[in-house]
């Protein structure tokens, strides 16, 4: 039998498939059709995974609100470290306000403290590997650089060393 025009269309090519043989094992294979729900709930899934995966990712730095970061014509990449923000409205560690920033920088406790709880929660999680020290230093650009000296000053006691200066590129 030959194929034409007329055997082509829709039903009369599946008509045409279902005849051509008795063997009910090809017939059933050849009127199934494409199951897309499964793979678009894949590629759905597939998605929101990569999303969630670059959204953590450490290039991505949230921003403290009512902070603007000074700019800088040479920069690195920010690697995945606690934050701590100078806001004009106060200190921040995490996006947990500390306090105001004149009381933080008189009395540290509680700043220390929870750095000290952040570097035990650290190394809870990653038993065998040494604390690197990293934290990502976010300051107001407003902010005077007496005020950024003495906090970097404080940093260190709390066995935070490596402080990274989040700035904005394109100086």
């Amino acid at each position: 039998m030959s194929l034409t025009a007329n055997t082509l269309k829709p039903g009369v090519f599946a008509h045409h498939l279902s005849g051509r043989g008795k063997n009910k094992r090809f017939r059933r294979g050849m009127l199934s059709s494409l199951m897309l729900t499964p793979m678009v709930d894949m590629f759905s899934l597939l998605v929101i995974f990569l999303l969630q995966a670059f959204s953590a990712s450490p290039e991505l730095l949230v921003m403290m609100k009512g902070v603007t970061l000074p700019s800088a014509i040479t920069g690195k990449e920010i690697k995945d470290a606690p934050v701590i923000a100078v806001a004009p409205t106060g200190i921040f560690l995490d996006q947990k306000e500390v306090g105001p920033t004149e009381q933080v920088l008189k009395d540290p406790t509680e700043l220390l403290k929870r750095l000290h709880d952040l570097r035990k929660q650290w190394l809870m999680g990653h038993s065998g590997e040494s604390f690197s020290g990293e934290i990502t230093l976010q300051a107001h650009k407003e902010i005077p650089s007496t005020t950024i000296s003495q906090l970097m000053g404080i940093l260190p006691s709390a066995h935070y060393g490596s402080i990274q200066l989040a700035v904005i590129s394109g100086g």
